[in-house]
């Protein structure tokens, strides 16, 4: 039979001495499959399989119970448990699809991370592959930037812009690949809040700082997508007013000035999210720190020790009390906010 070789076939013939000659736990006993499979059942033992709950009967199911030889067993298809798209990115069923996961995985074991084959075909020739690391540039992971073209990702790139298998490309991310190339999406980029602050990273680093904003949001939930390709415009920008009810302030009448103009939606390290630098009708920017709602005091609406660099002060000019010069009539000094309410355009009442 030319589907065995004349030792495993004496194995099995062994064991059917043994076992019972029908029935599906025939081919459950342990050491069956390898009588005829050694080297899948070798790397399934070394490397600990597809996965620990897994054993032989999971992905192949018996077709003939009892009976041994070509097809007596079923192959799952992949997509049976993963969701995944192939790659390059197109639509695949049935054994093509098959094929384009074995392409890259070597489903019953191997020494690398995510069951990664340690040789892959590359235009009909076997490259060697260590993946042991899943950062985007080192040694044993998506790229190599000791050994340029022999990463994972690099082994099969010809026409792409960075990290192609001649050592060549433009710089790029060396954050770990996965993060924009999703492999459920056959690694075409996506974006989504997991990878924004690679490109937004001023936007990043200032959503790390704690306020209201980033407690109970994410990129998206401000940022809707617009385009299915990233690029400029790939995203939209919500409205403040679709989450806040509140008038903004208007000293010279509506409609007033954008929320923007005093707060960072981002993150800022002044409370509520007031920026660090405002940007004053007489020109030019204002440092700002506020972290202080009695009023008038140091890092407040009025600046107790330096008038006219309050919150309140760097823009008012014709006002009678607490202007940016400094001067003005005598005033109350406790909170603005009982009589000038933020949600009435900081209105007097």
């Amino acid at each position: 039979m030319p589907w065995a070789s004349a030792a495993a076939l004496a194995g099995v013939m062994a064991l059917a001495l043994v076992l019972p000659a029908r029935g599906a736990d025939v081919v459950d006993v342990a050491g069956v499959c390898a009588a005829c499979h050694p080297t899948e059942a070798a790397a399934s033992a070394e490397h600990g399989s597809h996965a620990p709950t897994l054993d032989c009967g999971s992905c192949h199911g018996d077709r003939r119970p009892g009976r041994f030889g070509r097809g007596h067993r079923r192959v799952a298809r992949c997509a049976s448990c993963h969701e995944t798209a192939g790659h390059p990115a197109r639509r695949r069923r049935g054994r093509r699809a098959q094929r384009n996961c074995q392409r890259c995985h070597a489903p019953h074991g191997t020494a690398n991370l995510a069951l990664v084959d340690e040789q892959v075909r590359v235009r009909r020739r076997l490259v060697p592959i260590a993946f042991v690391n899943t950062s985007g540039a080192a040694p044993g992971g998506f790229t190599n930037p000791d050994a340029p073209g022999q990463g994972l990702c690099e082994g099969c790139h010809r026409g792409t812009d960075f990290y192609r298998r001649d050592g060549t490309g433009a710089p790029h991310f060396t954050d770990s690949c996965t993060t924009c190339h999703v492999h459920a999406a056959g690694f075409a980029p996506v974006a989504d809040d997991r990878n924004c602050a690679l490109c937004h990273t001023e936007q990043g680093d200032r959503f790390e700082k704690a306020s209201p904003h980033s407690a109970q949001l994410v990129c998206s939930d401000c940022h809707p997508a617009a385009e299915t390709v990233i690029g400029p415009g790939h995203r939209g920008t919500s409205d403040c007013a679709d989450c806040h009810d509140t008038a903004t302030h208007a000293p010279g009448g509506p409609p007033g000035e954008p929320c923007e103009t005093c707060h960072e939606p981002h993150g800022s390290d002044n409370a509520f999210l007031v920026r660090e630098a405002i940007e004053v009708p007489q020109g030019g920017l204002r440092p700002i720190r506020f972290d202080d709602i009695r009023g008038r005091a140091d890092g407040s609406f009025a600046s107790a020790s330096a008038p006219g660099t309050g919150i309140c002060e760097v823009c008012h000019t014709t006002t009678q009390f607490y202007r940016a010069d400094g001067a003005g009539a005598g005033h109350f000094t406790f909170s603005c906010l009982p009589c000038h309410r933020h949600s009435e355009g900081f209105s007097p009442r």
